[in-house]
């Protein structure tokens, strides 16, 4: 069963780390957070999934993560 976690992930370094130990990231309330900050949130929000993406990337690449359940770890 795939295992996903979300409480408490508000930044791109949170959501790598979690992805180390999990099969998925949920970001919820930050995304809500930007979206409440004014006219600009649009372009707040595209920066803020630009990083995730790119930490979530450079986690999915790092040896630490590979286990039973990724694709690096089956044989």
């Amino acid at each position: 069963r795939p295992v996903c976690v979300g409480f408490g992930i508000s930044t791109p370094g949170q959501a790598a780390e979690v992805a180390r130990l999990a099969d998925g990231v949920i970001v919820g309330s930050r995304i809500v957070q930007i979206m409440g900050q004014g006219e600009n949130w649009r372009s707040e929000l595209t920066r803020f999934a630009r990083q995730l993406r790119q930490a979530l990337d450079n986690s999915a690449a790092d040896p630490r993560r590979a286990g039973p359940t990724s694709p690096a770890g089956r044989a």
